[in-house]
C-alpha cells in the first residue's frame, strides 16, 4: 500500500497545520489534522478490506497478419473502487489500449492488430486501485498471459499453382481397374453410363493410383533466419491442396501433422506453421518447400522450382507422372 500524490499533499498540509498550531494555538491543529487522520485511516481500512479483483479475458481467435481482434476485459469485484489498469503486449501484436483510469467493477473493450507470425501473448496485467478519497493505492499483479496465435501470411496461388498440377494429374488416370456399385459421395464423372444402363443401377469406374493421388505430404524446411518465408510458402501450398479436396500431411522441423483433410486440418496445419522454426526434414514428401539464402524453392518429383514460378511447377507435376 502506497500513498498517492494527494496523500503526500495532505501530509504537507498537516505539517503546515502543526506549525500553525505551535505558532498560533491548537485550534488550527484541530481544524485540519483530525479530519486528515480520519481520512487516512478510512482509506487504509477500505483498501485492506478490499478483495483482490478478478480479471477475465477470453483468448482471441487465431488469425493472419494485418487482421484485428476485439478484446473484452472484465474486471469483477464487490468493492467499488477507482483503478488504473496497464498491461504488456508481446512482440508481433499492436494494441489500441494504452492504460486507463476507470471505476471497477467494469468491462472494457479494445482492439489488437496481428502483426507477425507466431505464438504471442497479451499480459501480464497490473491493476492499481485507490480508495474513495484517492489517498492510498494498492497494486495487484496478474502474471497469467493470454495466448494470441498469428498464422503465416498466405499467398494466393490459385488454380494456376501446384494444386492445379496435382488436380490435372489426378484427372489423367488412364489405367482402368474395374467397375463397382455407386456409393453416395462418388463423383458423377466416374459413373460408367453404358454399364449403368445395362444393369439398371449406377456403377462407377475405378483407376489404379486413385488413393495415392488424394493423399499428399508437404515437407517444410528452412535455414536460420528464414522461418517466416518458409512457413508462408508451405502454408500457401498446404491450404490450397486442402481447399481442393486433398488429404494433406505436413512435415516440419519441429514435428508433424498427420494426414487428413477438412477445415480442422486446415487449422492444424496453419497452427503448426505459425510456431514452426528452422531445420531440415528427413522424411519423404510429395512436395518439399525449402527456404534459405537463395530464396524459397518448391521440389516436386525430384525437380526444383522457385516458389515465384509455382505455375511452372504445376505444369511439371501435371505431365511428370501422367505416363506412369
Amino acid at each position: 500500500m502506497r500513498p498517492t500524490r494527494r496523500a503526500l499533499g495532505l501530509v504537507a498540509l498537516v505539517g503546515l497545520a502543526v506549525w500553525l498550531a505551535i505558532t498560533f494555538g491548537a485550534r488550527s491543529l484541530n481544524a485540519l489534522v483530525v479530519p486528515a487522520l480520519v481520512a487516512l485511516v478510512a482509506a487504509a481500512v477500505q483498501l485492506l478490506l478490499a478483495d483482490r479483483p478478478t480479471i477475465r479475458r477470453r483468448p482471441p481467435a487465431a488469425g493472419f497478419p494485418g487482421e484485428t481482434r476485439r478484446i473484452e476485459l472484465a474486471i469483477e469485484t464487490d468493492d467499488p473502487l477507482a483503478a488504473r489498469l496497464s498491461e504488456q503486449v508481446g512482440d508481433g501484436l499492436e494494441s489500441t489500449f494504452d492504460g486507463a483510469t476507470l471505476s471497477v467493477p467494469t468491462t472494457i473493450e479494445y482492439e489488437i492488430e496481428l502483426r507477425e507470425r507466431g505464438d504471442h501473448r497479451l499480459g501480464p496485467l497490473t491493476l492499481t486501485v485507490t480508495d474513495a478519497f484517492g489517498l492510498l493505492s494498492r497494486t495487484f499483479e496478474y502474471p497469467r498471459r493470454t495466448p494470441v496465435l498469428v498464422y503465416p501470411e498466405l499467398h494466393d496461388i490459385g488454380d494456376m499453382g501446384v494444386v492445379g498440377g496435382f488436380a490435372e494429374r489426378a484427372d489423367k488416370r488412364e489405367r482402368f481397374d474395374g467397375l463397382r456399385e455407386y456409393v453416395r459421395g462418388d463423383s458423377l464423372r466416374d459413373v460408367h453410363w453404358k454399364s449403368s444402363a445395362k444393369r439398371d443401377d449406377l456403377v462407377v469406374m475405378e483407376f489404379d493410383g486413385t488413393r495415392e493421388l488424394t493423399a499428399l505430404t508437404v515437407a517444410a524446411e528452412a535455414t536460420a533466419g528464414h522461418a517466416d518465408e518458409m512457413a508462408s510458402a508451405a502454408a500457401s501450398v498446404a491450404v490450397s491442396l486442402l481447399d481442393a479436396g486433398f488429404a494433406v500431411a505436413l512435415q516440419y522441423p519441429d514435428g508433424e501433422v498427420e494426414r487428413t483433410g477438412g477445415e480442422q486440418q486446415r487449422e492444424r496445419v496453419l497452427g503448426a506453421l505459425a510456431r514452426a522454426g528452422t531445420g531440415r526434414v528427413e522424411h519423404e514428401a510429395d512436395l518439399r518447400v525449402l527456404t534459405d539464402d537463395r530464396g524459397t524453392r518448391l521440389t516436386v518429383d525430384g525437380r526444383e522450382f522457385p516458389f515465384e514460378s509455382i505455375g511452372t511447377a504445376a505444369n511439371a507435376v501435371a505431365t511428370g507422372r501422367a505416363e506412369s
